[in-house]
């Protein structure tokens, strides 16, 4: 919020700068304080080789995301990258969300694939409800933008033609083609991986296992995660960026191939905002994947 008053207020935009900068600094302090204190427990004999690995696969990705958080406070760098996607120069809310955005690949690179805990109905609102909120925040609703004009930013209108509405369907089906192609090459080349993370993904949707949990399974995030990162980021970050932050997010697959079939269903997706002009066929696709995905996995047993 403070960010979109600091896209019309010098002062908010300076505290809004100064925030993310902060948090850049942070991350790179902690991340070559993890580094620096694990390699001296481990030249000293004092942790093993994979506990130290581990810590570095952590601060490793943290330490860079810090240094190149505050490398675009630079100017220079700003407008080189502007000329690469399509961001504003100086906009503290561009600023603020590569920030973010930098946090969210380290956080990714550095996660390993574990069990975890089964995901609840309580759980799911509560990551989902903050991340549509953050949507609205984020194009500047109230702030800069009625709620009509917020909503139409975010693609959350009719697409320029009907048989976007086609394609959105017979998107369905080409990703569950590329998602079995994909595992399967997994299947091949890292089983173990794979199975690690089938395990994973079994852990945390236990609790959605049954129709009516698979339905909203794959419609609340297909809205939430389309309004965010199709609606919100795709015309400012561009497809490619977008779908890189899209599989970030989803860190329970750590960097396997699972994160592949996110990245390339975050590809599609972002194409079809782009060319269709609107969010809700993205919507369409993403929803009817999962759903699609779940259901299979639920008759399979």
């Amino acid at each position: 919020m403070l960010a979109n008053f600091g896209e019309r207020n010098s002062t908010a935009r300076i505290v809004s700068l100064i925030a993310g900068g902060a948090l850049c600094g942070l991350a790179l302090l902690f991340g070559l304080l993890v580094a620096g204190g694990h390699l001296v427990l481990y030249r000293t004999g004092a942790e093993s080789l994979d506990k130290f690995r581990a810590a570095e696969f952590l601060a490793v990705p943290l330490t860079i995301a810090g240094v190149l958080g505050l490398l675009y406070l630079w100017p220079p760098i700003q407008r080189a990258l502007a000329r690469v996607i399509p961001i504003r120069a100086g906009s503290p809310v561009i600023y603020l969300t590569i920030v973010l955005g930098l946090l969210l690949i380290a956080q990714q690179a550095g996660a390993q694939v574990q069990p975890g805990t089964p995901l609840t109905l309580a759980d799911l609102l509560a990551q989902d409800i903050p991340l549509l909120l953050l949507s609205f925040v984020g194009v500047g609703i109230f702030v800069r933008r009625s709620p009509r004009e917020a909503t139409e930013r975010l693609g959350l209108l009719p697409p320029r033609q009907k048989r976007w509405w086609g394609v959105a369907l017979v998107g369905i089906f080409a990703f569950l083609a590329v998602a079995y192609g994909i595992e399967r090459v997994a299947d091949t080349l890292s089983p173990s991986s794979q199975q690690q993370v089938t395990n994973a993904t079994n852990v945390l949707f236990s609790h959605f296992n049954n129709p009516v949990g698979v339905v909203l399974l794959g419609l609340m995030p297909a809205v939430v995660e389309e309004t965010l990162f199709r609606g919100a980021l795709v015309p400012r970050l561009g497809v490619l960026v977008t779908a890189v932050l899209f599989a970030a997010l989803h860190t329970q697959y750590a960097v396997t191939f699972a994160t592949l079939e996110v990245f390339v269903l975050g590809i599609g997706l972002g194409l079809l905002r782009v060319r269709s002009g609107s969010t809700l066929p993205c919507m369409v696709t993403h929803a009817g994947y999962n759903i699609a995905v779940g259901l299979l996995g639920f008759l399979a047993k």
